[in-house]
């Protein structure tokens, strides 16, 4: 399980639809124990935002799509 993560909210970002990017960006933070409060700060937003994109509910756009898949691409 992942740093601070509910085992509920695993079970969600693993069962959400792979092909969003903020879903790919959850599976990446999950693999390297990165904890949303993180992501949040990084991005600027609040940690339910976070959550929501981890588990696909928000699909992500403009200056946060490009900041999320360079960051995908260095997690990997």
């Amino acid at each position: 399980m992942g740093f601070g993560y509910s085992l509920i909210t695993v079970n969600e970002i693993q069962n959400a639809n792979p092909n969003l990017l903020g879903v790919k960006l959850g599976k990446v933070c999950l693999k390297n124990n990165i904890p949303v409060k993180d992501v949040a700060e990084f991005f600027g937003v609040t940690r339910m935002t976070v959550y929501n994109w981890f588990k696909g509910k928000v699909v992500v756009s403009g200056k946060h799509a490009e900041r999320m898949l360079k960051l995908i691409d260095k997690l990997k």
